[in-house]
């Protein structure tokens, strides 16, 4: 049995819900179809979740983009990533080169 059917059984109110929510998300969005695939396989990449990375390159590529389009996509959410740990890491950082008594 499929995990999201699963799931879908055993609460059904919030699995409608979550639905719901992703067909008002599209409906009211400036973004077209390509724009919210792309948005999504980003946020996806670095959630780092197997399941909604396999699902958001299945979509993106429904959505038409191209597999070279998807490892942009990629490389673009790669980059991001790594420089929000390299952002955060600074302040640890400067704690440590700052002298003991200062």
């Amino acid at each position: 049995m499929k995990l999201r059917r699963y799931l879908a059984e055993i609460n059904p109110n919030i699995s409608e819900a979550q639905s719901t929510a992703a067909k008002l998300y599209r409906e009211d969005s400036p973004l077209d179809e390509k724009t919210i695939a792309i948005v999504n396989l980003a946020a996806a990449l670095v959630t780092r979740v197997p399941m909604c990375i396999r699902n958001n390159m299945q979509a993106a590529l429904k959505a038409g983009l191209t597999h070279e389009e998807v490892g942009a996509v990629m490389a673009h959410a790669q980059f991001i990533a790594g420089t929000a740990v390299y952002s955060a890491s600074l302040e640890g950082l400067e704690s440590i080169l700052q002298p003991q008594n200062a």
